[in-house]
């Protein structure tokens, strides 16, 4: 979500769904990450990725088809990310609002992907992914993560709230129903919060992975980046309805730059 003149003050577009418990919620939770004053402010936040692994990772090629980055830029209310050294030393590769870039040694668009989301259908949703699916998976889901819970705003609450807990902590979550331009896992999921209002769990399906692809993710180890947490460390597991299992998708450690607007620019346009 772009902060600004649309949403006033409150982060809330004019004639928002957003009212009741779930406003009061999504408020709280707002003000908990470091409120909009201060991802209004957010430029560029760099993961230096420590660790992936799980079940996902080795189905879909990590290692094999695909590299891990040493380093990705993200610009969450651009919902931009460049991913360095990738998918080879010296090489990057352009995550811009859905769409993939890979560029050559020299800077020049080697390959491109302006709707690279639409080739995830039938059989191919079993393949192993190549540098650019693994591009796009990652790209928007850093993306999308990192303008959490500010993004919520545009989408629509989905029911009552929910009631879950996790190592001991009570949490209160809400069905979210996002905006169909936004590329994410799916266009439901449900968000949960501790008693402070940060994000401890999330929950959805990952569609481009397959229908039965039900994740509950849980946000651990967070630092503090020019005023807003975030997580480095990632745990998602296999959900079966809204019960987590002991199967690990993908765990993720992250180290993070602490100062990012010396991050670099802007990721530029994947076009």
């Amino acid at each position: 979500m772009e902060v600004g003149a649309e949403a006033g003050k409150t982060g809330f577009p004019p004639g928002s769904p957003w009212s009741g418990e779930a406003r009061a919620l999504l408020e709280k939770a707002i003000a908990r990450h470091g409120g909009l004053g201060a991802y209004a402010a957010f430029g560029i936040v760099s993961f230096r990725p420590r660790e992936l692994r799980g079940l996902l990772s080795k189905l879909k090629g990590l290692g094999k088809t695909f590299q891990l980055p040493p380093r990705i830029d993200v610009a969450p209310r651009d919902h931009r990310a460049v991913f360095h050294d990738y998918p080879t030393p010296g090489r990057r590769g352009l995550y811009s609002n859905g769409k993939v870039a890979l560029l050559d040694d020299n800077g020049a668009m080697a390959e491109t992907h302006a709707e690279i989301r639409t080739t995830f259908v039938g059989r191919h949703k079993l393949h192993r992914w190549s540098p650019a699916d693994a591009l796009y998976f990652f790209g928007y889901a850093l993306t999308h993560y990192c303008s959490l819970p500010f993004s919520l705003a545009e989408g629509t609450p989905a029911g009552p709230l929910r009631h879950a807990r996790h190592d001991g902590a009570a949490l209160t979550g809400i069905d979210v129903q996002l905006p169909p331009t936004l590329h994410t896992h799916s266009t439901r999921q449900t968000f949960y919060f501790d008693d402070e209002g940060l994000l401890r769990r999330h929950d959805y399906v990952a569609d481009i992975v397959g229908p039965w692809a039900r994740a509950a993710h849980y946000s651990e180890d967070y630092q503090t980046v020019a005023g807003l947490p975030m997580a480095r460390r990632r745990h998602v597991v296999a959900r079966v309805a809204r019960w987590p299992t002991p199967v690990v998708a993908l765990h993720a450690e992250l180290d993070i730059t602490t100062d990012p607007a010396k991050s670099g620019p802007h990721a530029p346009t994947a076009t």
